[in-house]
């Protein structure tokens, strides 16, 4: 039993004390927590170890200590004279149950350290992907934002529910002036209202061509561009169309190139076709006619065939081809010189139309990389007939000119045959009177007709050449030798001497120089 004395103070005097007394097992029945009796055993003990008061009815003092090595003692205070408050767990259980509480325990301690780290590796795995999918979705964007080619997508029903940057930029609107709008866009023209809604229609029926549609597109501030727009569906990761996607690229440019490279090459096939002359390019490994102007189709159809006798060669050789060819006949030369060398010119008679042609002939590179041969053919038929006339106009003159100048030449020929023929009735008369009077000799009658048959000879020279004068014939080229040729050119008349031409030519075998000399 406890006992706890209180003084009285009446007006800081004492009078008396207050005794309040306390029993121990009470205490220890209605202030100890049931919760704790219940699984600890507690005891009150004095100096010699000796139990006063326990909440356990039956246990030994002296072995309390020594069955549970649970134990904990708190000093009673403020009493100070030894008592001791002991605190006994007790063994809830023995063997192997408790051994298997602690195995579970470790197991789940086990298994959660697992799971820990289980998770940890899926959150590393989560984060390298999630870091994976940023890196691709930022190079994925920033190629979008970086293509030339505006790109917008739609739904089903043509709203439109993204573009990007270059889009934008095309048109001069914001991307939140473009998102979430349906038709009509105010990109659209006004004056082409009805044709952009067909368009629009049949993108959303999935019925656009697959090499895109030229469209006009209207800028914010008015303007307007060419474009070309190239549409395909748009698919979901599940394989579902959930829109069309729409790429959209700037033609203003390549479209103004091409209507001039349309309208150079219009112009340049319209002066081809309305040349007079016949224009060809033939390819000379495959033999294949690459271009033909109208003249040439007329004249020779579309065939190769007229190529090769322009060229010149016969018509059975351009057309017999070894099947077996694999390398042309201008195989290992240099292309490059081929083409800067200069063109070949020469005159063609084809039989088949009765015509002449000056064909000039050069090799050129076809577009294609291809070594082609070009021909351009003009029809000389009209000129050659008058070449042809004026030869003979200037034959006739000549001739004419040849008769003026015989008969200016008639006095003196008369003179020059007056001499021999003077001589021969000189000595023919010498000779008939001698004979008569027996006053000559046989040797002297031989000299006199040797004289007579030179000076027969000399007139009928000057009575040759004349003909040969005034006779159109070919040059006469005789060999002979220098002097006696300079000795014949004496002899013969100033008038008729410019007739006749004399060449040098080199020392014969004998060591005397000779002449080709030409009569005509």
């Amino acid at each position: 039993m406890f006992q706890v004395h209180v003084p009285l103070l009446d007006r800081s005097a004492f009078s008396g004390t207050l005794v309040a007394e306390y029993s121990v097992e009470s205490l220890l029945r209605y202030f100890v927590p049931a919760e704790v009796t219940r699984r600890h055993a507690i005891s009150l003990l004095d100096s010699n170890d000796r139990v006063l008061a326990s909440s356990v009815s039956r246990e030994p003092a002296n072995s309390v200590r020594s069955s549970s090595g649970i134990v904990q003692d708190v000093a009673l205070a403020p009493s100070g004279n030894g008592l001791v408050v002991r605190g006994q767990g007790w063994r809830t259980s023995i063997g192997l149950i408790g051994n298997t509480l602690f195995w579970m325990v470790v197991a789940l301690s086990a298994l959660t350290v697992w799971m820990l780290l289980g998770t940890w590796r899926h959150m590393r795995r989560r984060s390298q992907m999630q870091s994976t999918l940023i890196t691709e979705t930022n190079f994925r964007r920033a190629m979008e934002n970086s293509m030339l080619t505006g790109m917008r997508a739609m739904d089903l029903e043509g709203r439109i529910s993204y573009v990007n940057p270059a889009f934008c930029a095309m048109t001069g609107f914001a991307e939140d002036e473009l998102i979430g709008r349906l038709p009509p866009f105010p990109h659209w023209p006004p004056d082409r209202m009805e044709e952009n809604t067909r368009l629009l229609q049949q993108e959303l029926q999935g019925r656009s061509p697959a090499g895109g549609i030229e469209v006009k597109i209207m800028r914010k501030d008015g303007t307007l561009f060419d474009s070309r727009m190239y549409v395909s569906p748009l698919i979901d990761a599940k394989g579902h169309q959930t829109g069309w996607m729409t790429s959209m690229t700037n033609i203003t440019e390549a479209k103004r190139i091409r209507d001039q490279l349309s309208a150079s090459h219009e112009r340049f096939t319209t002066v081809l076709e309305g040349l007079e002359a016949a224009v060809s390019v033939l390819s000379v490994a495959q033999d294949e006619l690459l271009f033909a102007n109208r003249s040439y189709r007329l004249w020779f159809g579309a065939d190769s065939q007229g190529h090769a006798r322009l060229a010149g060669a016969d018509e059975l050789q351009a057309g017999r081809r070894d099947a077996d060819e694999s390398v042309d006949s201008f195989g290992g030369l240099p292309a490059q010189e081929l083409t800067e060398a200069s063109g070949d010119v020469h005159e063609v008679f084809v039989e088949s139309l009765q015509k002449w042609f000056d064909v000039r002939a050069r090799y050129v590179q076809w577009t294609d990389g291809r070594l082609a041969q070009m021909l351009i053919a003009t029809d000389i038929t009209a000129r050659r007939r008058a070449e042809e006339q004026a030869s003979h106009q200037a034959e006739k003159a000549q001739v004419t000119s040849r008769l003026v100048t015989m008969g200016e030449m008639a006095s003196s020929v008369a003179h020059e045959l007056n001499q021999p023929l003077t001589a021969i009735t000189n000595y023919c008369n010498g000779m008939v009177s001698r004979v008569k009077s027996d006053a000559i000799e046989k040797d002297d009658l031989i000299a006199a007709l040797e004289k007579t048959a030179r000076q027969a000879h000399r007139a009928g020279q000057i009575i040759h050449r004349i003909r040969a004068f005034v006779k159109r014939s070919e040059p006469q080229r005789q060999t002979a030798k220098r002097a006696t040729s300079w000795r014949t050119l004496s002899n013969w008349p100033a008038s008729s001497s410019s007739a006749a031409t004399c060449t040098s030519a080199p020392t014969s075998r004998s060591g005397c120089p000779t002449c080709r000399w030409t009569r005509s």
